[in-house]
């Protein structure tokens, strides 16, 4: 698609501003970025994939945003109790914890979204209505389910899933996180920073797309994925390497970040949605 493409061009203008390499440096970089733009099939997690491998062999660094990952899960983690308190109790507090996993999902380098004020901008987003909510289906779901597998999104916004999980009481619940660093997506690393081992089983995925491309996957994970009950997809990311597979116990949780997503979805840029694509 042109426009995953438009907006993986972004990306190359991003990293030149993050690293303000040498002119040779640049030159090289922006020629091998953009060939694999030119040469991709416009699928945006594959080339999203091949964009920060090159960037991390080019600019020597393992976790382009390492700090900006970690900063986010010490800033929200560190009000715990607080978010914790405005879920509260009773049946409602599943739909809030809900709307505060999506919400969350704001924060994401890789889509240019990350607000200035992150916990403003979250409280603010805590506010509103899902354009589709699926999530009384969800909440049943997950009463039903003997064992659950959670693909998480971003760092930062790991702390809302914690506190899902914690919400749902289940005994066996698995949290996915990506094989490698890429972007601001989570990694062992940012689970255990969030001590998300204390509610749940963490586990890679083997591989280090923004996203879940289930054939590149681990064949670990692969066997997790097609044995669990039910699957939670944390955001745009995971949203856009599964929305073609046609297993009817997928519910994707996410803010609609660009036009083309918007459309797939039938809702607006910017719109949170709580959604089974095949009922």
């Amino acid at each position: 698609m042109e426009e995953c493409k438009v907006c993986q061009r972004k990306t190359i203008d991003g990293l030149i501003k993050r690293f303000q390499p040498d002119d040779e440096l640049k030159k090289q970089f922006v020629l091998k970025a953009n060939a694999i733009i030119d040469e991709g099939d416009g699928n945006s997690p594959l080339l999203a994939t091949q964009l920060q491998r090159l960037a991390k062999k080019s600019f020597n660094c393992e976790d382009i945003y390492s700090n900006e990952k970690q900063h986010a899960n010490e800033l929200l983690f560190s009000n715990y109790d607080y978010w914790k308190s405005n879920i509260g109790l009773g049946r409602d507090s599943f739909h809030r914890a809900v709307k505060m996993a999506v919400s969350g999902n704001i924060i994401d380098y890789g889509a240019h979204s990350v607000p200035d004020d992150i916990l403003a901008h979250v409280k603010e987003l805590h506010q509103r209505e899902f354009a589709i909510d699926h999530s009384e289906r969800l909440y049943t779901d997950i009463s039903n389910a003997k064992s659950i597998l959670y693909l998480g999104d971003n760092a930062g916004e790991i702390v809302f899933d914690r506190l899902l999980i914690e919400t749902m009481n289940q005994s066996n619940v698995t949290f996915a996180v990506r094989g490698e660093a890429v972007i601001n997506d989570v990694t062992m690393l940012d689970a255990s920073q969030v001590k998300m081992e204390e509610v749940c089983t963490v586990i890679d995925n083997g591989f280090d797309a923004p996203s879940t491309i289930l054939e590149a996957c681990s064949s670990e994970f692969q066997k997790i994925f097609n044995e669990a009950d039910l699957i939670i997809s944390k955001g745009q990311g995971n949203f856009e390497g599964l929305m073609n597979n046609d297993q009817k116990n997928i519910c994707f949780m996410l803010m609609a970040k660009c036009d083309l997503i918007a459309r797939k979805l039938g809702v607006k840029k910017g719109d949170m949605v709580v959604k089974y694509l095949n009922d």
